[in-house]
């Protein structure tokens, strides 16, 4: 906890509007997305309204999920001065990355539920649907985390390239439309293989009561919960030899 009340005093320090930025980094998004591609698409008022709502729910956690990444993989290089002098469990500096993007969810979310119930979208149980899922994007978020620092600190080529990858990730994931209807077999299973397929798609059914649920989101929930028990195995044993690379 320590890390992330530091993380979280230095996040916005210097900006002028401070927290503010976590209400209007998905608020942007979702204006220039849904104006961008519903005039592309040519989408008629509903169509933007639906489009705005599908990308409106999945935004935040997506937001969340790729901070945590991003952050969480250069988290061992970025203090490798510390790694290499002090005794903490290693697990922590990306655990701090994921508080600190766990708050920016937090407020994005807010201003989420404040436009469904403007809209007369809300519903009650998301209160008791929402936490299975944000449970399920911290676990899915954190092993990648965990698994690149990892591996970023003795190849730090990974962490030049991650953006990209991250980018190209946000495009083939369900994150302003439902998931696609790929049989998971073929090329399909690398889509279902994806944990922000369950993520975004869960997110829908939390905040709308949707039912977008295929078989083969089984495989992507499982895929973002096996990649946190690889990812914290990879970290802890990764950190035996931590000093000889930093």
């Amino acid at each position: 906890m320590a890390f992330a009340r530091r993380d979280l005093r230095l996040r916005y320090v210097q900006t002028q509007l401070g927290w503010l930025w976590a209400v209007a980094q998905p608020l942007i998004l979702i204006a220039t997305l849904t104006l961008v591609l519903g005039r592309v698409f040519g989408l008629p008022a509903e169509g933007l309204r639906q489009f705005g709502l599908n990308l409106a729910v999945a935004l935040p956690g997506w937001i969340w999920f790729q901070f945590t990444v991003s952050q969480g993989a250069m988290s061992l290089v970025a203090n490798q001065a510390l790694v290499s002098k002090a005794a903490f469990n290693r697990t922590a500096l990306p655990n701090s990355k994921a508080i600190v993007g766990f708050a920016d969810f937090l407020v994005g979310s807010a201003v989420v539920a404040l436009g469904l119930v403007l809209m007369q979208e809300a519903q009650a149980l998301a209160l008791l649907r929402l936490p299975l899922v944000i449970a399920y994007t911290a676990l899915a978020s954190l092993g990648w985390a965990y698994a690149l620092a990892s591996v970023s600190v003795r190849r730090r080529d990974f962490l030049a390239v991650l953006p990209v990858l991250l980018q190209a990730l946000f495009f083939i994931s369900p994150i302003a439309l439902p998931s696609a209807n790929f049989a998971p077999v073929g090329w399909g299973i690398f889509y279902w293989l994806n944990p922000a397929v369950a993520m975004a798609d869960g997110f829908r059914w939390a905040w709308l009561g949707w039912d977008v649920w295929q078989p083969a989101h089984a495989i992507s929930a499982a895929s973002g919960i096996l990649g946190f028990v690889f990812g914290l195995l990879a970290l802890r044993w990764g950190s035996r030899r931590l000093n000889e690379f930093l």
